[in-house]
């Protein structure tokens, strides 16, 4: 089902014209249970700023931050995305973290119906949010390996809502022509960038720009990725991979 339908199922309003979710490939996902990335973090191409890993079933994020880093801001944290193994559609959502000693959660179901709610603490305040969802809606984790197995071509406009980082967003980019070559501590790698713009639902704050290299082989691993944070330009290379390499799913 495609964002638009799933809006008109639910009464929705619908995403921009030509713009959704991208489809995914035929045949099996490119990733296994197992599977463990891991990836070097720094800010403005200079600080080290710590570690990422990612993981499957269900899909796990968590990260640390380096010493040096701590010096400026101490943080930790980890997410978990449970989603649908065929369609990579999440359902739950939910992430924990500690910056400079306040801890920080959110909980949010999307494979609710209607206005989707995030319960969120910040220290000892709580209190939820709320997304009139426009379409097809994401979290953090689910995006990464939703594009990491869809179909990536030229041009193809992307759309839809996500969950990250303690708020509601929406993403709107597009498939970078030609293929880049990126060397990381992991090898050397063909890929397809895609370059986004996410803007908070609410309306406030500033709009970030996210940039995200996905390997052209058969895993078509996320390689590289940069944004921006207060700091900040962030980027996260591939360090390392491991786990059984998936079957080479069908165009």
């Amino acid at each position: 089902m495609t964002a638009a339908a799933l809006a008109l199922a639910l009464g929705l309003a619908a995403a921009p014209p030509g713009c959704d979710a991208p489809p995914l490939r035929k045949g099996a996902l490119p990733f296994r249970p197992g599977e463990a990335l891991a990836y070097d973090v720094d800010v403005m191409g200079v600080v080290q700023a710590g570690t990422l890993s990612l993981a499957v079933v269900p899909l796990r994020a968590r990260f640390r931050n380096s010493s040096v880093f701590a010096q400026m801001r101490r943080a930790r944290g980890y997410a978990l995305s449970w989603a649908d193994v065929a369609t990579l559609r999440p359902q739950r959502y939910r992430d924990d973290s500690e910056e400079d000693g306040v801890r920080k959660t959110t909980d949010t179901r999307l494979d609710v119906p209607g206005p989707v709610t995030m319960a969120w603490s910040f220290g000892d305040r709580k209190g939820t949010s709320t997304l009139e969802r426009r379409g097809e809606l994401l979290d953090l984790l689910s995006m990464i390996y939703r594009l990491r197995a869809s179909r990536l071509a030229a041009g193809d406009r992307l759309c839809f809502d996500l969950v990250a980082n303690r708020r509601f967003w929406r993403f709107s980019g597009s498939v970078a022509p030609g293929t880049e070559r990126v060397e990381s501590a992991a090898g050397i790698f063909d890929t397809v960038r895609v370059d986004a713009t996410v803007t908070r639902a609410d309306g406030q704050g500033p709009s970030r720009p996210v940039h995200l290299w996905f390997g052209t082989d058969a895993r078509h691993l996320p390689v590289a990725a940069v944004s921006e944070i207060d700091l900040g330009p962030v980027r996260a290379m591939l360090k390392r991979s491991a786990g059984a390499p998936a079957a080479e799913p069908a165009d």
